[in-house]
């Protein structure tokens, strides 16, 4: 009996439609959502980051162009992959260094497990694999691991709240770290929306801050703007970011 209730659930949890009318997507903001984007779905999120680093006379200009590949492997399952580009300036009191290259590279894999229900929020669960396939100036030493959950309310019908719990292990040494990220969105009309957060890590205790808007241009393709701030102990750490998102689906042509 035990097993037959098991096999009930797990089949409502994969059966009910993950896809949304417009598009969904972690841009702007620090936050991912819980949600899957529904079966035989690929999206495309990607976005320039400039990140200046002022701590007692070494500075960093850094600048990022980041990609993250989705397909909806089923209802509630993607599959995902990350890339990075990277960019650093270094500026020193001796003098100056440039490096450039691939930083990062991920692949992984979201699990949407409930949908939010009331006060019950939506639940989703991401792993990914951090690979060692960067340039040699970002190398790492080990393959990493980060693992997040999700959750999302939905509060009003403009104003929703956004959770994630994350852990990390870089796969440069040391102990696990742990992150939160709360993200408060309100959608100010169908096509903009705006979001503030604060995200930070929990090992030692930290605080970050960013806010930005979106704006749909149709049902499959949103711009984006973000600024934040992750300056502490007297060191200036601000960044600014923009990014598109696109998806593409062949619902349509497979229910023909």
């Amino acid at each position: 009996m035990k097993k037959i209730t098991l096999l009930l659930f797990f089949i409502s949890t994969v059966s009910f439609a993950q896809y949304a009318e417009t598009i969904a997507t972690a841009r702007p903001g620090q936050a991912i959502g819980p949600r899957a984007l529904g079966e035989k779905v690929f999206q495309v999120q990607s976005g320039v980051t400039y990140n200046a680093i002022d701590d007692n006379g070494y500075n960093l200009n850094a600048t990022t162009l980041g990609t993250v590949f989705r397909y909806g492997l089923f209802e509630r399952f993607d599959l995902n992959a990350l890339v990075v580009w990277q960019n650093d300036d270094y500026s020193y009191p001796s003098g100056d260094a440039q490096i450039s290259g691939i930083s990062n590279t991920q692949v992984g894999v979201r699990y949407s497990i409930i949908d939010n229900d009331g006060w019950v929020p939506s639940l989703g669960v991401q792993g990914r694999l951090l690979l060692k396939l960067q340039d040699k100036e970002y190398q790492r030493m080990d393959m990493g691991t980060n693992f997040v959950l999700a959750t999302g309310n939905t509060l009003t019908e403009s104003l929703s709240l956004t959770t994630n719990w994350g852990m990390l292990h870089a796969g440069y040494g040391g102990d696990a770290q742990f992150s939160y990220v709360v993200n408060l969105s309100y959608g100010v009309s169908d096509k903009i929306s705006v979001f503030a957060e604060t995200y930070g890590g929990l090992n030692d205790f930290t605080s970050y801050y960013d806010t930005g808007l979106s704006y749909l241009i149709n049902n499959d393709l949103l711009l984006d703007f973000s600024t934040g701030w992750q300056g502490q102990d007297g060191v200036t750490n601000w960044f600014v970011d923009c990014g598109v998102s696109w998806r593409f689906d062949w619902r349509d042509d497979a229910q023909q």
